[in-house]
């Protein structure tokens, strides 16, 4: 470390922080007579300006900052102070209003990081003989990784910092949204087929003219087809529900497609990300009829449409509980960007597979950078609640008359809650 001659703290003199300033003065300043203390900040008061030593310069609020950090051989501060000193690659040693963390190395980083360099925290007493032994190490000759600062703030960057605030915005916007509503319908669907098939295990489907039936009811009830990204986007519907189709099966494209564009209606198909994956393998295994799915162009098609959002369903339909974290993080984010490069539009929601998730998979799915996770009967019956554990309601054939109205009457949810129906986490060909 080079010597050192000239320390720099900067600052409000007011409130915590001027307390500080103030034991820096008073406390730390007088064991280092050959250095010069700049304090700088103001508003300037008697209080300070009675107690300063010969070593201790007062400056007033200054308009060029960087020249401070120019003169300076180490600056004690926090927040936003102790990244632009150790931009400059200046030694920092972080304290604030809320604790001390002090000289920043490997070791005190990640306090750092995660108190605002000693500005948020649950406030803690120091002793400015901590400062003081810091200080001497350092003229004593420890070395500070300042080689590593860089590395330090990469979390920093703008290129990091600003997508996190616009999701925080988002988050803001989509849950100012949402929470007008005890709960807003999304209903579970997956093939739309002309006739009932023979020898359905799961009957995972309903015929052409069931759902036919089902859009032209909730039109005629006043519903808004929205989807996830509708809301994303800023959309602020007054009677919503959202239809979703796990798997992404090819007679959504040849059956569900062309009924949304006749009833101006729209849905969410979650599709699996690998290319290579052509039919339903993982319902096959356990006895279903093999399904054929959508191929690329056709996944594109649908999108272009501007009647379905193409959202993900993972790569190719693991169970994510059996998944390794690293395993976990490619699926969330391979299966995106695959997604996302296909149709040239970013994916913002994902349904999981089987509804298998716990707390890992609702986060892993946050860090991917999904707006939304979409589970089967697991989650709380407010949407806005949790965006990352969606409760969806599951549609079967032969789902009409009375038995439709109440699954999507904006109650169901709560009755089945009350009843103790569909509360439990169960596995199916989801």
């Amino acid at each position: 470390m080079a010597s050192i001659s000239h320390v720099a703290w900067i600052g409000r003199l007011t409130g915590p922080k001027g307390e500080i300033a103030y034991r820096i003065i008073t406390e730390v300043a007088p064991h280092f007579p050959a250095i010069t203390f700049a304090i700088v900040g103001g508003p300037l008061s008697e209080r300070f300006s009675t107690v300063v030593g010969d070593n201790v310069v007062l400056s007033d609020f200054v308009e060029d900052v960087n020249q401070q950090f120019r003169q300076s051989d180490l600056v004690i501060g926090a927040g936003r102070v102790a990244l632009e000193a150790m931009a400059f690659g200046l030694p920092v040693i972080a304290v604030g209003e809320a604790c001390y963390v002090g000289a920043i190395d490997d070791e005190t980083i990640d306090e750092a990081k995660a108190t605002n360099f000693g500005d948020c925290a649950e406030p803690q007493a120091w002793q400015a003989s901590r400062l003081i032994d810091d200080i001497t190490q350092l003229i004593s000759g420890a070395e500070l990784p300042l080689d590593k600062y860089t590395d330090y703030l990469a979390d920093y960057r703008l290129s990091r910092v600003a997508p996190q605030v616009m999701h925080c915005y988002e988050r803001a916007v989509i849950r100012a949204a949402l929470s007008r509503f005890a709960e807003i319908p999304v209903l579970t669907y997956h093939r739309v087929l002309p006739e009932a098939p023979q020898g359905s295990r799961f009957n995972v489907y309903v015929t052409i003219d069931e759902l036919e039936q089902q859009l032209i009811q909730l039109k005629r009830r006043g519903f808004q087809f929205v989807t996830f990204k509708d809301i994303a986007q800023g959309m602020k519907p007054t009677k919503p529900i959202i239809l979703t189709f796990d798997d992404g099966y090819e007679d959504n494209y040849l059956h569900l497609l062309p009924l949304l564009k006749k009833h101006n209606a729209k849905a969410v198909i979650f599709v699996l990300a690998d290319d290579a994956l052509t039919s339903n393998r993982w319902d096959i295994e356990l006895g279903e009829l093999e399904a054929a799915l959508m191929s690329s162009e056709q996944i594109d098609e649908c999108h272009l449409s501007g009647h379905v959002e193409i959202a993900s369903h993972g790569l190719s339909h693991r169970r994510l509980t059996t998944l390794t974290d690293d395993e976990l993080a490619f699926e969330m984010s391979a299966s995106k960007q695959r997604l996302e490069a296909l149709i040239n539009d970013e994916v913002v929601s994902f349904a999981y597979p089987y509804g298998d998730c716990d707390q890992r998979e609702s986060e892993a799915v946050a860090a991917a950078g999904y707006r939304f996770g979409v589970a089967t009967i697991s989650g709380p019956v407010k949407m806005a609640d949790n965006l990352m554990w969606i409760r969806r309601i599951t549609m079967f054939p032969k789902t009409d008359g009375f038995k439709f109205w109440k699954k999507t009457s904006g109650w169901y949810l709560r009755y089945c809650k009350f009843k103790g129906k569909d509360f439990v986490n169960v596995s199916s060909g989801s």
